[in-house]
């Protein structure tokens, strides 16, 4: 019984910690400039589609505005088979520096799926005051032996 109350307390406090850990990953990188080549910039339209790259990560997305809304799709691939694997959005402003990140795709550590080429997301984001485009950053966690 000792060792059950130990576990919950020691899962609900991983848990916590974790939750902090995503929310302050939203704000890490504010501030740093994201190269011209890598930026995708807002069209008048409101709405665009295209393929990012960056490394090994392709990313085939949609976007359409509607006011501070954004509705983004995609499809991430990366070739290679990981523990996990985390892809943001960047929201950047008009030099390209970023004003806010957004986790759109997360894998799961080490969670099986025999369906893992079915890699896609749907988020309904609200854009922040003064971005003019986005970009993509991804990280990976590669696929280690142990289990």
């Amino acid at each position: 019984m000792k060792n059950a109350l130990i576990s919950t307390r020691s899962t609900l406090i991983l848990s916590l910690f974790i939750l902090l850990a995503l929310g302050l990953s939203g704000c890490a990188g504010s501030g740093q400039v994201i190269s011209v080549d890598r930026q995708i910039r807002f069209n008048d339209k409101g709405n665009s589609q295209g393929t990012y790259k960056s490394g090994e990560l392709t990313v085939g997305y949609s976007y359409r505005l509607a006011g501070e809304n954004m509705i983004l799709t995609g499809d991430v691939n990366y070739p290679d088979s990981v523990d996990s694997l985390t892809v943001r959005v960047l929201f950047l402003d008009g030099t390209g520096t970023i004003l806010q990140q957004k986790i759109v795709y997360y894998s799961g550590y080490r969670v099986f799926k025999p369906w893992a080429t079915d890699r896609t997301f749907r988020e309904n984001l609200m854009v922040p005051a003064g971005a003019g485009g986005i970009s993509f950053s991804y990280s990976v966690q590669p696929r280690s032996s142990h289990k």
